[in-house]
This record gives structure tokens, C-alpha cells and sequence, in this order.
């Protein structure tokens, strides 16, 4: 206990490498490998435990994915409230998305056309795996609505999805856009705006949900990346602990009787939202142990996450039918370094080169001013 942050606001902690945040979304990347390798499996379709326990009201993939975009809701802002320039906001937008996505899309999709599909390499020479790589690599423009086959390839891998979970990228993307034009409108002091704004949003999405359906994707995410906005605005004054991760859990515990009763679990969204996003934060806040340190200053969720997908259907494909336990293990084997080489040749590199880019540029400007 002795790493554990004691008395540490949430802004002392995401301020410096020294958390737990990148512990945390590795978690929740490996928690959809999970869901996914359950899911998926082809000798016993199944859901795995955690999910079977959270039935009916959500799974441990929308969970671990909820999480996401509470950090992503609090870091994102950040770099808004840091630096509220629109190109540079979204300079580092792109280069934290794209250039990971782009490899791990042309990479799949080349192995996928060339090894499970109809026409073998020849394929390659078709306008349609191109379109794909191109169209998911600019999140097909954040529009509202993709075509289904644009999200796979006639052919391939029998025409099922090359890649599920991207589509939640383009509504991660379309709140990127949010965040920046809640900062562009600013009419207040920056950070007294963005708390209000993101709560009248929170509060419009829930309460009248078919007003801001044309832009919003799904009520429970949007309002989790909004909550992330209002945590970050707040982070100065807020610390959360284990005594907080208690309490939520109480709160659940007092409910239990009630919504057995009444309903068909015991368990709502609402209280397990609750406790995954508490016990997030707190975790999130820690001084790693020493062993964790490299975690500290390596993302490799990212690569796991845009990765496993491609990698479980292509394992499928080419292995024996295997249960879920078994189809986990292989998945993350090759899933691990792939994602690891992906954030160490090609994430890290690229945040780089944008990093000192508008460094420079920051520095000509100073000088000509």
C-alpha cells in the first residue's frame, strides 16, 4: 500500500507519467479480448462469466469500452484546456489515431485478401480492399450512418467484418470534434465553459435524447465522455480512493434488494457504471510500483485494441475449433506484440514527430512575433 497516492487530486496525477491511466486502459483492452475471444469461438459460443453476471443490462466488453471514453473524455479535454488551438488539437488527434490504425489496417486487410479470400493476391489489385483501408483510416469523414459493406469486403474472410470494434473510432472521433467546438465557442472563463456546457449536454442527452440523436451514438457512452469533460474541468478539487470505490459499491449493495424484486437483475447500468468508472479512477490516480513503471510511459491498448479483432477471426480461420479459454490465450500471444511493435515503430514515433513539429513551430512564431 505504501505506492498507493495518498491525499492526491486527480489533477496531481494525470499532470505527471506518475498514474496508473495506462494500467488501466490495458485493462479494459484486454477485458474486450476477453469478451471477444468468448464471443467468438467456434467449438462453445459462450459469454464469458463477467458478462454472464452483468446480463441483462450491459457486458464486460461495453464496460471496459465505457471506461474509455470516461479517461478519453478527461485526457482529450485536457489537451483542449492546455492548448485551445484548433490545429494543433487536431494535429494530435490524428497523429494519436491514424497512423496505428492505418498500419494495422493495411497489414490485415493485405494478409486477409491474400490468405482468406476467393481471388487470393490478385485481389489486391481490386479497388475494394483499398477502399476499405482508406475509408476506416479518416473514420469514413465521422458521418453519421456507414454502409455495411463498407466495413467489410466481399469475399474475405467469408464477407464477415475485418475489424468490429472500429466503429466506435468514428464516434470517438465525432466527440474529438465536440470537445473542440465546445472550445471554440467559449463565452466564459475556459474551464468554467467546458464544465457547464458538457453537464447541459449530459443533462440534454438523457433527458431529451431524440433532440441530439443526429449527433449523438449511444446515450450511456456519450454521457461517460461527457462525465470525463466534467472530471477534468473539476480535477484540481477532486480526489477519489478506495473509501470512494466503497462507497460506490455500496450504493449498488443497497440497491440490490430492491431491483431483485422488481426487476429481472439485481444489478442496473447506472450502479455498475458507477463502480467501473470509481474503481477506474482511483486506480488511474495510484504511484505505480516500481515493476510498472514502464507501463507509465507505454500505451499499448491502442495497438490491442484496433489488433485482436483481425487476429481472432484469422486464428480462427486457420486453427482448429478451440474453446474460449484456449482461443484467449492464443489471441493475446500474438495480439501482445503485435500492439507493442505497433506503439514502439509507429504510435510513439509519430507522436514524435508532431510533438516537436509544434514545437518548431510554436518557436518560429515567437520569433517573428
Amino acid at each position: 500500500m505504501a505506492h498507493l497516492s495518498q491525499g492526491r487530486t486527480l489533477e496531481a496525477a494525470i499532470g505527471t507519467h506518475d498514474n496508473g491511466f495506462n494500467l488501466v486502459r490495458l485493462v479494459c483492452a484486454l477485458a474486450v479480448v476477453v469478451y471477444h475471444t468468448w464471443m467468438m469461438n467456434v467449438a462453445e459460443p459462450m459469454r464469458d462469466p463477467i458478462t454472464r453476471f452483468l446480463n441483462p443490462n450491459t457486458d464486460l466488453g461495453a464496460v471496459a469500452v465505457g471506461v474509455f471514453f470516461v479517461i478519453s473524455g478527461m485526457f482529450v479535454s485536457r489537451s483542449w484546456m492546455g492548448d485551445p488551438h484548433l490545429g494543433r488539437f487536431a494535429a494530435r488527434r490524428v497523429a494519436r489515431i491514424v497512423p496505428g490504425l492505418f498500419v494495422c489496417l493495411l497489414v490485415t486487410t493485405v494478409v486477409a485478401v491474400g490468405f482468406f479470400s476467393t481471388f487470393g493476391w490478385a485481389g489486391l489489385f481490386e479497388s475494394a480492399p483499398w477502399r476499405y483501408i482508406f475509408g476506416n483510416t479518416v473514420l469514413h469523414g465521422l458521418v453519421y450512418h456507414i454502409p455495411p459493406g463498407h466495413l467489410r469486403i466481399a469475399g474475405v474472410l467469408g464477407g464477415q467484418p475485418l475489424n468490429g470494434p472500429l466503429w466506435t473510432l468514428y464516434w470517438e472521433g465525432r466527440m474529438y470534434v465536440m470537445v473542440a467546438l465546445i472550445g471554440l465557442a467559449a463565452a466564459l472563463p475556459l474551464r468554467t465553459w467546458m464544465r457547464g456546457v458538457a453537464l447541459f449536454l449530459l443533462l440534454a442527452a438523457n433527458v431529451y435524447p431524440e433532440i441530439v440523436s443526429g449527433y449523438v451514438w449511444e446515450t450511456r457512452m456519450w454521457s461517460l465522455f461527457l462525465t470525463g469533460i466534467v472530471l477534468q474541468t473539476m480535477a484540481p478539487n477532486v480526489n477519489i480512493g478506495w473509501r470512494h470505490v466503497a462507497c460506490a459499491v455500496a450504493l449498488v449493495l443497497l440497491n440490490w434488494t430492491r431491483s431483485a424484486d422488481q426487476t429481472p437483475s439485481p444489478l442496473t447500468w447506472f450502479g455498475i457504471a458507477l463502480v467501473a468508472v470509481t474503481l477506474a479512477l482511483c486506480a488511474g490516480s495510484m504511484r505505480l510500483p516500481g515493476w510498472a513503471a514502464h507501463l507509465q510511459r507505454h500505451d499499448y491498448s491502442y495497438g490491442i485494441y484496433i489488433w485482436h479483432w483481425p487476429v481472432i477471426v484469422m486464428l480462427r480461420e486457420t486453427l482448429p475449433p478451440m474453446g474460449p479459454k484456449r482461443l484467449t490465450v492464443v489471441s493475446l500471444a500474438v495480439v501482445i506484440p503485435l500492439a507493442m511493435m505497433s506503439w514502439h515503430l509507429v504510435e510513439r514515433p509519430s507522436l514524435r514527430v508532431v510533438r516537436r513539429w509544434l514545437g518548431r513551430s510554436e518557436t518560429a512564431k515567437a520569433v517573428t512575433v
